[in-house]
């Protein structure tokens, strides 16, 4: 149901292996720990992370690889936390998000705040080539919620949002800010999978409408307050009653 059929420009891997999701496990361990701090024996954080001994090992080399632990064998060894350079930290946390409840919190504070300086880059440089997409992609976000597909409508929300992000040519602001809607996602996928909650497409489908006019007619405030409303969740939640 939910791997995208395109490749995703930003940085983190949606539905990745088990054993990125194991890496990812093994980096926050390793984030609560000093640097040259011993976390354990493989046995340990296998035992920990509930993987098979392949996929730890595999885990291992792919937390090595970006410097969150170092593996030491013989007497006294064993898996022990490094100190990674902040780019790594910063993917490592990006990698580990999924289904936590605290990291999408934050991701939502973080993307509030950069919101004002995403619309105004887009602004500047929209085109009506620009705008001619956002009428696409707010199609098939229109066709998607009729049809009542909830992965197909998440991800036309999340091309129109990808959109969005390509349009400016600040790439360190859009990498983080498509990061950012990976967390979102992959947050809202782990919700469903654990409690098949019924869904309400219209919320958001109606949020997606506001920020696509507010970009039309450059309205930075408008398009922001949409931009800051956009959240994948809302989907879990039942449409307040109208007022009478």
């Amino acid at each position: 149901m939910w791997p995208h059929p395109e490749n995703l420009p930003s940085k983190v891997s949606l539905g990745g292996s088990r054993a990125e999701q194991a890496a990812g496990q093994i980096a926050r361990l390793a984030a609560g720990a000093l640097a040259g701090e011993r976390i354990g024996s493989k046995d340990d954080l296998r035992k920990i992370c509930g993987f098979s001994v392949g996929t730890m090992n595999e885990a291992i080399k792919l937390a090595q690889a970006r410097g969150v632990i170092t593996s030491r064998p013989g007497p006294g060894g064993g898996i022990f936390a490094c100190d990674p350079s902040p780019l790594s930290r910063m993917n490592g946390w990006f990698r580990a998000a999924a289904g936590d409840h605290a990291a999408f919190a934050e991701a939502v504070q973080i993307r509030d705040a950069i919101a004002p300086l995403l619309i105004e880059e887009a602004l500047r440089q929209m085109t009506l080539a620009d705008q001619e997409t956002f009428s696409e992609r707010l199609w098939e976000v229109r066709r998607a919620r009729n049809s009542a597909a909830t992965s197909d409508f998440v991800w036309a929300c999340w091309e129109l949002h990808a959109h969005l992000a390509g349009i400016g040519k600040g790439i360190l602001l859009d990498t983080l800010y498509l990061s950012i809607m990976d967390v979102g996602v992959s947050y809202l996928r782990a919700v469903l999978e654990a409690t098949a909650p019924d869904v309400h497409l219209d919320g958001l489908a109606q949020v997606m409408e506001d920020l696509v006019d507010a970009l039309e007619r450059r309205d930075r405030d408008s398009a922001v307050d949409a931009l800051r409303r956009t959240d994948p969740t809302m989907i879990l939640s039942a449409p307040p009653p109208p007022e009478v």
